[in-house]
């Protein structure tokens, strides 16, 4: 987790002739903010796509499968793109599918380093690449305590939420529905 900005200025470094792209999410570029301006000194042409959920969800999937209800884990008031800027980056958003297309031809076809927020559902589900038994058992038990705690809400919403990533990606793709 959040390893994602400084391996992509290793790669660019190692491979200056080639167009490097990262995709994170705003937990873990959060916990690398200062490598932003790495990449302006750096004056590296590495493109950042942001998945802008407010929260370390990663954190948070770790906290549910052992059993513990998750606390401290959104990120509020954090405009990625704002801080790019700052940085001496080109910051864009994009909040709708719609926006995704536009904002990733202009990233890619800026000179310098270049970021673009989306924004994404807050309850999309994130999966670590494999599941272990344990893990499945202590979200089931995360599920029930959520549901004893009053929490119940979180379950249900985590069950409704739309599939929005495969939304803006099937949006950048040109597809109609995923």
């Amino acid at each position: 987790m959040a390893s994602a900005l400084p391996q992509v200025i290793g790669a660019q470094l190692s491979h200056p002739g080639r167009q490097v792209i990262t995709l994170s999410g705003d937990g873990g570029l959060a916990m690398f903010m200062g490598d932003l301006l790495s990449l302006r000194q750096l004056e590296l042409p590495v493109k950042l796509v942001v998945f802008k959920n407010d929260a370390f969800c990663f954190v948070e999937l770790e906290m549910r499968a052992a059993v513990i209800l998750d606390y401290a884990t959104e990120l509020r008031h954090a405009d990625f793109a704002k801080m790019a800027e700052a940085a001496g980056l080109l910051g864009l958003t994009a909040e709708t599918p719609e926006q995704v297309r536009p904002m990733l031809v202009q990233a890619l076809d800026h000179d310098g380093p270049a970021l673009v927020d989306v924004v994404v559902n807050r309850q999309e589900l994130a999966m670590p690449l494999s599941i272990e038994w344990d893990q499945m058992v202590g979200f089931s038990l995360y599920m029930i305590e959520a549901v004893l705690n009053g929490r119940g809400d979180e379950i249900i919403d985590l069950g409704e939420a739309p599939p929005s990533v495969s939304h803006f990606i099937s949006a950048y793709a040109g597809e109609d529905e995923p």
